[in-house]
């Protein structure tokens, strides 16, 4: 062939491509952060604000949809020239530039918090523009550098809109509390930020007090499916995974956050052991449940696999995908490391398991529960290697723990059964112990307990000193009840459960109702009830349950949350199929 046709083809062939590359695939000057840095220069990175802003970035990144394959970056420029360069802006490569300029804005004459929040939200805005793969910034920006009069744009305002919407829910996910970003008045950041950026081109973004409107309808909305993490969180509490599931799968939906990414895993693993039986408790591994969510602080007002193995594996696999989705969004969430840990350990992934479990111990390096389970997963890593044999120093170690006045239960129960699985003795000596706290350990560990020595007989038939004053009694027929209909009913319904949730208009209870019937009743702001008062109202001793945030003591068919020593809510559920 010619050199001349080689150049030819080589020509239409580049020119076919670039015809049928998308519009904002072309690159422009302005589509990279070097552009930016080469013109403005880039912030002093040991200025305390701009590293205070990259640490929030990070934050807000973690949980930030992140699609087209790009992982975004910030970049913090000295300061635009012009009053017209945006202080913000996503560009097709991935980066967020922010000015200085922007900064000090954001935290003109308000608290730290507010500054961190509208700075959260500010990076969570351009994040979703990032995720929307939204182009109209560029757009703006080269038109306003050849001069062309503005009113030729005609953006969409509404990417405007949801990079609003999605912003201000990547900030709450992160843990801000977003609710300040719509105070009234000078405080309110749409305001203050309309006033000192974008001053001649108001026709690009809606009104501020518009912005404020939409999001305080966002607000309102995550307020009202709020109920649903926490009756999810409640029926999970109480083994009824199916319909907390439901509840928490819904919640996910509106509000796709680390801790109910971990209570969906929680499900899933709870699952897995009823599918496991008697295998899931040849240890005792105690799984982290997390009764809040971030967004319970904002308001309005401001081992061996047997029968059964494929089914339990399922349920492992989808355990194990929830808790990894929950540590992308927080790597440090200690919950989802030590419930991955056990997942893996039950999957023979026992790098993995022994991995996290590290991890864990690097963020609570004082938890005992945590400090027990590592040395179960040491002695599994060790039984891979016929070289190493960690049991004497994991029978000494967890030796150690049992010997504490605090150790936990589940330690006892671990060294008993590996004193079994070696044939030495001491089991007994650890059964019997185990034995005579039987009140205080799960239903399946209290059965096998018993099976390996003699428990004591519990009192027959003995009735607890005190009884929940209930609002609503449990299983009545709610069409009837004239009480709820002076309740406050939640708008959200699916009607998969028909379920209905009512709250008392001081706030003292709520009531879940699933087809029709009162299936649990939530007591809040019981200040007449103190800690010791407990046990008077239940007919046995109070099993413990720890959550992230507190502890659970149940019995029979209640479950009282305290949070240093004082009780946060009681929830008392039907016990009637």
């Amino acid at each position: 062939m010619k050199p001349l046709q080689c150049l030819s083809i080589l020509i239409l062939s580049i020119s076919l491509a670039l015809i049928l590359l998308p519009f904002n695939t072309l690159a422009l000057p302005e589509d990279s952060v070097q552009f930016y840095l080469d013109h403005y220069g880039r912030a002093d990175v040991n200025d305390k604000r701009v590293r205070r802003v990259h640490h929030i970035f990070e934050q807000v990144k973690r949980v930030a949809d992140k699609r087209h394959h790009r992982l975004p970056q910030l970049a913090v420029v000295q300061g635009f020239n012009s009053p017209d360069d945006p202080l913000a802006i996503a560009l097709p490569d991935g980066y967020i530039v922010l000015s200085k300029q922007a900064i000090d804005i954001i935290y003109k004459n308000v608290s730290l918090v507010q500054g961190d929040t509208r700075t959260a939200f500010v990076l969570g805005h351009e994040l979703a523009h990032l995720a929307n793969n939204d182009a109209w910034h560029r757009e703006f920006l080269s038109l306003i550098r050849k001069r062309t009069s503005v009113s030729q744009l005609n953006p969409n305002r509404q990417q405007e809109i949801e990079a609003d919407d999605q912003g201000f829910i990547y900030a709450a996910m992160a843990g801000y509390p977003v609710a300040q970003l719509l105070a009234k008045g000078a405080q309110n950041f749409f305001m203050a930020w309309e006033q000192q950026t974008f001053r001649r081109v108001n026709n690009t973004h809606p009104r501020p007090e518009v912005r404020a409107k939409l999001l305080k309808a966002r607000l309102q909305a995550l307020l009202e499916i709020l109920p649903y993490f926490h009756f999810g969180v409640r029926l999970s509490h109480f083994d009824r995974c199916d319909d907390g599931s439901y509840f928490l799968s819904e919640f996910l939906k509106h509000f796709p956050a680390r801790e109910v990414y971990n209570n969906l895993g929680l499900c899933e693993l709870q699952q897995a052991r009823k599918a496991l039986g008697k295998e899931a408790y040849l240890y005792w591994l105690p799984s982290v449940l997390d009764v809040t969510t971030q967004i319970d602080k904002l308001s309005l007002s401001d081992i061996s696999r047997g029968e059964g193995s494929t089914l339990a594996d399922d349920f492992l696999i989808n355990a194990q995908d929830y808790f990894e989705k929950a540590l992308e969004m927080e790597p440090s969430y200690l919950p989802a490391h030590v419930n991955l840990a056990i997942t893996a350990l039950y999957l023979e992934d026992i790098y993995i398991a022994r991995a996290r479990i590290e991890k864990a111990r690097q963020l609570a390096p004082d938890d005992l529960e945590i400090q027990g389970l590592r040395l179960v997963i040491l002695y599994e890593e060790g039984s891979l290697s016929p070289y190493v044999d960690m049991w004497p120093y994991i029978i000494q170690q967890l030796e150690q723990l049992a010997r504490r006045p605090n150790a936990p239960l589940s330690v006892v129960y671990n060294m008993a059964r590996l004193l079994e699985l070696r044939k030495r003795t001491g089991a007994k000596k650890m059964w019997q112990r185990l034995a005579r706290q039987v009140a205080d350990l799960p239903l399946p560990i209290r059965r096998i307990v018993c099976q390996k020595t003699v428990c004591p007989q519990q009192a027959a038939g003995k009735l607890p000193k005190s009884n929940w004053d209930l609002p609503v009694q449990l299983g009545m027929d709610i069409r009837y009840n004239k009480t709820l209909r002076q309740w406050q009913k939640s708008q959200m319904r699916l009607y998969d459960l028909y379920e209905e949730i009512y709250q008392h208009p001081d706030g003292k209870a709520e009531v879940l109702a699933m087809r029709e019937r009162v299936e649990m009743v939530v007591l809040k702001k019981r200040e007449d009830i103190s800690l010791k008062d407990l046990p008077n109202y239940c007919g046995q001793p109070l099993r413990q349950r720890r959550v992230f945030k507190g502890r659970l003591l149940s019995c029979h068919n209640w479950a009282a949350w305290v949070v240093d020593n004082h009780i946060q809510e009681v929830w008392v559920v039907s016990t009637t199929p």
